[in-house]
């Protein structure tokens, strides 16, 4: 059973783990480069956890089992869009292990359930163009592609 909840912030080391793990997986070199990486995005996780932006928010799948695992999270804030800030959904990342099982749906329409008596109507975020599996997931869920944009990761799109 999987358990949807606002992220602590003790549990900053779990999801900069969770998220390293989802985007960068691998052994040997790729291994050591994950440490790195989860290093800095821990860092960026205090960082947006101590701007005590009032809209920030970041939520966890956390398995209800005795030994309660983070195997999910997702970030919502607001961002400058065409001159207006605009939710900015950021880092939706799934354990491989519990890929396909609905956690992505979960977390995402925890996200859209949040935004419902806001003021706001779209739900910004970007996503890999090589990144099937969350293209997939986001085009399920109702978004659509707005524009599409190169970046140092590789090509995107704005959805």
């Amino acid at each position: 059973m999987i358990e949807i909840r606002l992220a602590a912030a003790a549990d900053i080391p779990s999801v900069a783990l969770l998220v390293a793990f989802s985007f960068h997986p691998g052994n040997g070199w790729q291994a050591l480069w994950r440490s790195f990486v989860q290093l800095g995005i821990e860092h960026d996780l205090r960082d947006r956890w101590r701007s005590a932006s009032p809209h920030y928010r970041c939520w966890l799948a956390i398995t209800t089992t005795p030994q309660p695992l983070c195997v999910g999270s997702v970030e919502l804030d607001l961002r400058p869009i065409n001159g207006h800030p605009q939710p900015y959904l950021s880092n939706l990342a799934v354990h491989p292990d519990y890929r396909r099982q609905g956690i992505g749906r979960k977390l995402l329409s925890t996200v859209t359930a949040s935004l419902a008596a806001s003021p706001y109507s779209s739900l910004y975020l970007h996503v890999l163009a090589k990144n099937n599996a969350a293209r997939q997931l986001y085009r399920r869920c109702g978004f659509v592609v707005i524009g599409e944009d190169t970046t140092v990761w590789g090509s995107g799109s704005y959805c």
